[in-house]
């Protein structure tokens, strides 16, 4: 039997620059894994004060996805955000 590969996620050169303008404007997106499970959670911080996290959050609960989700997520965000500050 042949094991599965996991997927890895690979931006997209429009989700790396959105990523640098993000970077630019101290904000910044990591994926940290769940303690004991193959999941993960998104967490938004500061890169002046990374002691202040934020986890992503939808309906009051902590949202886990596999890695290739986050890592999709991340990149979503960062396009996102990234619209807000070129404006």
């Amino acid at each position: 039997m042949a094991k599965k590969q996991s997927e890895k996620y690979s931006p997209k050169e429009d989700e790396i620059k959105a990523m640098r303008v993000c970077w630019k404007n101290d904000l910044a997106y990591v994926i940290q894994p769940v303690q004991n499970s193959k999941m993960y959670y998104v967490i938004k911080f500061q890169i002046s004060d990374n002691l202040i996290v934020h986890k992503l959050i939808e309906n009051k609960i902590e949202v886990e996805f596999t890695e290739y989700e986050a890592s999709k997520k991340v990149m979503e965000l960062y396009t996102q955000h990234s619209k807000r500050f070129s404006k």
